[in-house]
């Protein structure tokens, strides 16, 4: 008698939390970005959202840490956090999704009344591979860097290392479809897909397969986006001339990334962006 009221019991909660799913959406659309006579706007629980932004440091998505960030943010009278999510702590073990930080960042910004803006902190960081989980680390073959012209492997990952694609587009898009589940109450607003992409020590990736593509004709896309004509099957050096090396290394960099998003869209479709770093024009070294 005992199991047979359970398992009814349980029947009527998931009917009811069946039924609370369709009104919950209409209560908390999906944040969307719309566009009316060229001008942009947030869309949050159906209007304009002004936000009021601050931004953690790179290290405080920890629950030790938490405690200075929401006094930050309440001394500042912020609406919004923009805060880290870390792939070496998503994704200890391969295939192994710890979700408890984002769940503590979630409750934690519900119970402030501050809505969040999380930055995945994935194949790259500040132009490193330093937050990619440990047991990636260890296999700089597989998970590769990019090659300057010397033949030397620099503190950079590689944009045509497949598996590291491949890991990064699970990883974010485990990330997107446990915030569809778990925030129903549209506390995410957006989401940084990597975070500062880039560089260091090299223009481009010299590796034999980067240079495969470098000699092989840019992609149409690629032409049509920079307004160049159909060079017949022109490589990169034959269309950008002196600037071919950081046209190509921007475009791999941006395909790279534009798979991730699109993996993650796909499972939940969050306004998401990019951001990039930049060589100082001043100092003159390809950094970047």
């Amino acid at each position: 008698m005992k199991v047979k009221t359970l398992i009814v019991a349980a029947f009527i909660a998931a009917s009811a939390a069946g039924m609370a799913a369709p009104a919950q959406m209409e209560k908390h659309p999906i944040p969307r970005i719309v566009e009316k006579d060229g001008r942009y706007a947030l869309m949050v629980d159906g209007a304009p959202f002004l936000m009021l932004g601050a931004q953690a440091n790179n290290s405080s998505d920890w629950p030790v840490t938490l405690p200075r960030v929401w006094s930050a943010i309440e001394y500042l009278h912020a609406n919004t956090l923009e805060i880290p999510v870390y792939w070496e702590q998503f994704e200890a073990k391969p295939g192994q999704f710890d979700y408890s930080a984002v769940d503590a960042i979630l409750s934690q910004a519900r119970a402030h009344k501050v809505h969040l803006v999380l930055l995945w902190f994935g194949t790259w960081k500040n132009g490193s591979q330093h937050y990619m989980p440990e047991w990636m680390k260890l296999d700089p073959e597989r998970y590769a860097h990019v090659v300057n012209k010397n033949g030397e492997r620099v503190d950079s990952p590689s944009p045509f290392a497949q598996a590291s694609l491949d890991a990064d587009s699970r990883a974010f898009t485990a990330l997107m479809r446990h915030l569809k589940m778990a925030d129903s109450e549209r506390t995410v607003l957006m989401v940084q897909v990597e975070n500062e992409t880039g560089t260091w020590g090299t223009l481009r990736d010299y590796s034999p397969a980067a240079n495969r593509l470098f000699a092989a004709p840019v992609p149409a896309e690629v032409l049509k986006a920079m307004n160049k004509t159909d060079t017949n099957g022109s490589s990169w050096a034959d269309v950008f001339g002196p600037d071919a090396d950081v046209y190509f290394h921007a475009w791999a960099i941006a395909h790279y990334v534009g798979q991730i998003a699109a993996a993650g869209k796909a499972a939940y479709p969050l306004p998401l962006y990019v951001n990039a770093a930049l060589r100082d024009p001043f100092k003159g070294t390809p950094e970047s």
